[in-house]
């Protein structure tokens, strides 16, 4: 049985979750394709059938894409060839355009360059050396572009994007300054504070200039046969503006409603902007990821060293890591030890001691010693790529939840053009009068017209995001507020999250005078922070830590040295039987009851105890509070740690949570939250690198302030203080804010019912269908910004 292939791509210009259902369905219709869409993430992953996998794949894709009105990135690879004649390059031209990827080749002959023109997704080294060996005639790849250079590249173009959008929407809304003060200045007065002529001149640019996206994406669902957001505000600002322009060049005394497509155009302009904002902060999870590897490596090559590309290390190289280097690769020591912070990984706080034949890992960072690695994997194969495609898979798995204004969309739009059409008709049939039936019809449509429909969701999202920022909450999007008042069960990190992330001594118990003294001195030479710890207790309390030699770190047990020709230890139980100290029996000489599995580090010297002491990770003083408010919220907790388990059930008990996991791979935590979803909404809190496939994969994914880039991008909520107590603020405000959204829905969709009839009745002309929408819209904003008194309360 062949396996099937997958090839993933970005897909620009879909504007609501429905064109996604859409373009999922057009691919699915293609024999042997299986199609999975992210609209949040924009990206489209297509599995095919080896049979389907034909040459003319990569146009297919194109042309399915172009159907739909959608873009994607192309991106052009340039090789030299190695060309005598013109029928050589005819044949590498026949031969390449074979490639089931491949979508356009040229050539220059004088040059002897070839160009083979792809999406950028599938560029990759195993694409490269396949085209390569597909040529009948040697072609070297000239471009070398690093997976650093196309992120820098990908980051500019979204810089770009984002100042386009920003501009374009600060525009409008200088543009609509003069209509907001008109609507202010009716409430007072009955006249007109601008004339028709500048009303005209404001409207006409917000209409097709900052409206254009609405047109565009009008005609892309209309040839889609669907009707979204886009559709309705198209509609209504059209029917507004070509009537009110109507009026204008005949000198009508009608009023006129240039301010009510303007303003529309501006507010649902705002929305959109809002939604694009969202979209960038999913994608920078990955990027933040790929930020982690290394750009290049310091490479062993015959007798010297010779730093190259990371896309060019392979397996088995010889790698130097200098002190305070990034990892470039996995591998083994081959030579030197030190301290490595893999936090990436195992979300400890303490650095973990490597020496010979110990594995490290691709982004972890070393400490003040210089390696020399063997490398077993590179690219793709490193185990931070690994959870790079973890935060990836659970991402694009989460399928967005379609917007409700969407939903309603397509099949309020129908209805309202087919009463808009019987209202033309049967007022011109009853009446005969062109100009009456015109003005009914168009009653219909602007009352139709979406402007609450439109401020329901955003609005009350602004309001929301607003007072969160104030409380020092960052909430990214929409579906968070859509679910996060549906949890049922917070899983915690412990290490940054509950706790500060920073170790201290604790049960400091003395049996010598000179017990810290030498603690101290055995300590003086060594970066473990342990030891930086005790260094820290000694100055604070002025013991003058004795001179100690031939001091020597034992991994996994502790550290040794010599005072006076005597041996001097610091370490566990099993380091005191190694070296045949009775740990049983001196603990009874001094009468003291005590759990031999408990994590204490003993000082004996000369044989004999002298004290001994235990680390613990400072506990935030907030984190008893905000798990107490978060079980009044009916909401169950858990704590998921890559920590040992005695330390983390030690935790659990302080903090009065029930349910624990200790010593957890990033996969681990990953497998516990799907077994939970499975039957409940999940949120995960964390601050590291090993929590981002949890944190993506969780309904509600929530990120401590200090924690790491790559958490805060992945995450859709980020607590910019670190205080865990502001979850459960977060989660009644998430309550409040969606409620705030559906009763917006509610009031504007009940507005439409009950006013679109009123309008084909004749009872609503259009000044009065404008003004009765200013009012629908003035009631959904008032009622957004009343969130706030509610969560006073």
């Amino acid at each position: 049985m062949m396996t099937p292939q997958q090839i993933t791509f970005p897909v620009y210009g879909m504007n609501c979750a429905g064109c996604a259902s859409k373009l999922t369905t057009s691919f699915n219709d293609i024999e042997g394709i299986e199609a999975n869409i992210n609209f949040a993430l924009e990206k489209v992953t297509l599995t095919m059938d080896q049979v389907v996998v034909t040459p003319s794949i990569a146009k297919i894709v194109v042309n399915t894409l172009e159907k739909k009105g959608y873009q994607t990135d192309y991106q052009k690879i340039t090789f030299e060839a190695d060309w005598s004649c013109a029928s050589c390059v005819e044949a590498t031209l026949k031969a390449l355009k074979k490639h089931s990827l491949v979508l356009d080749v040229k050539a220059n002959f004088a040059t002897k360059t070839l160009y083979v023109e792809t999406l950028e997704s599938f560029i990759n080294n195993t694409f490269i050396e396949q085209l390569i060996k597909l040529s009948p005639y040697t072609l070297i790849h000239k471009q070398v572009t690093t997976s650093q250079q196309q992120l820098l590249e990908k980051q500019n173009n979204e810089r770009k994007q984002q100042q386009k959008e920003k501009l374009s929407v600060s525009i409008a809304l200088l543009l609509s300054l003069p209509f907001w003060f008109a609507m202010i200045h009716m409430l007072f007065t009955d006249s007109h504070l601008l004339s028709p002529w500048f009303e005209f001149l404001l409207a006409t640019p917000l209409q097709f200039i900052i409206g254009a996206r609405f047109y565009k994406g009008s005609w892309n669902s209309l040839k889609n046969r669907s009707a979204n957001m886009d559709v309705l505000v198209t509609l209504g600002t059209s029917a507004a503006y070509f009537f009110s322009l109507a009026m204008l060049l005949q000198n009508s005394p009608q009023h006129l409603y240039f301010e009510t497509s303007a303003l529309v155009i501006v507010l649902i302009r705002l929305g959109k902007y809002l939604e694009f904002r969202a979209k960038q902060a999913s994608s920078k999870a990955i990027n933040a990821l790929n930020q982690l590897q290394a750009i290049d490596a310091l490479v062993k090559k015959g007798k010297a060293f010779k730093r190259m590309l990371i896309d060019q290390v392979q397996v088995n190289d010889l790698v130097q890591v200098s002190s305070g280097d990034k990892v470039p690769v996995d591998g083994i020591i081959v030579e030197g030890s030190s301290y490595l912070d893999e936090a990436l990984l195992t979300g400890e706080s303490r650095t973990i001691h490597k020496e010979i034949d110990q594995t490290v890992y691709a982004g972890t960072i070393n400490g003040d010693g210089v390696l020399l690695i063997k490398t077993t994997a590179v690219n793709e194969q490193t185990k931070l790529h690994q959870i790079i495609q973890l935060v990836e898979s659970a991402q694009m798995s989460k399928a967005p939840i379609l917007q409700l204004v969407d939903k309603i969309s397509s099949i309020f739009v129908p209805i309202v053009l087919v009463i808009a059409i019987i209202t033309f008709f049967a007022w011109l049939h009853l009446t005969g009068d062109f100009e009456q039936a015109l003005i009914h019809s168009v009653a219909v449509l602007v009352i139709a017209c979406p402007c609450a429909l439109g401020l329901a969701t955003p609005t009350a999202m602004v309001v929301g995001m607003g007072l969160a920022a104030q409380q020092g909450i960052l909430i990214k999007d929409i579906n968070t507020l859509q679910l996060a008042h549906k949890l049922d069960y917070i899983a915690f990190d412990k290490t940054g999250t509950l706790t500060k992330g920073q170790v201290s001594l604790k049960n400091i118990t003395s049996l010598d005078e000179q017990f810290l003294p030498l603690l101290s001195g055995l300590q003086q030479a060594s970066k473990h922070p342990i030891a930086k710890a005790i260094t820290e207790y000694c100055q604070q309390h002025n013991i003058q830590a004795k001179n100690i030699n031939e001091i020597q770190s034992v991994h996994g047990e502790g550290i040794q040295g010599s005072y006076d020709n005597e041996m001097i230890i610091a370490g566990n139980p099993a380091m005191l039987s190694r070296l045949k100290i009775n740990l049983a029996e001196q603990l009874k000489l001094h009468n003291i009851k005590i759990d031999l599995s408990e994590n204490n580090i003993y000082v004996c010297y000369q044989q004999k105890l002298f004290g001994y002491f235990s680390i613990e990770d400072q506990l935030r003083p907030e984190s008893k509070q905000a798990i107490k408010d978060l079980q009044k919220l009916g909401l169950s907790t858990l704590l998921i740690s890559g920590d040992q388990y005695s330390v983390v059930q030690a935790m659990s008990e302080k903090l009065a949570i029930n349910t624990f996991y200790a010593q957890q791979t990033p996969q681990q935590k990953l497998q516990h939250l799907s077994e939970l979803q499975q039957k409940s909404l999940v949120a995960m809190v964390g601050d590291g690198v090993n929590d981002a496939p949890a944190l993506a994969a969780a309904d509600v994914s929530i990120a401590m302030g200090s924690g790491s880039d790559v958490a805060k991008q992945t995450a859709a909520m980020t607590l910019m203080r670190d205080d865990p107590r502001l979850i459960a603020v977060a989660i009644k405000l998430s309550r409040a804010t969606w409620s705030t959204i559906r009763q917006n829905l509610f009031w504007a969709f009940i507005f439409n019912s009950l006013a679109i009839p009123a309008a084909a009745l004749g009872y609503l002309n259009p000044t009065l269908a404008a003004m009765t929408m200013t009012a629908s819209s003035l009631m959904v904003l008032s009622n957004s910004l009343l969130l706030k008194r509610t969560l006073l309360k």
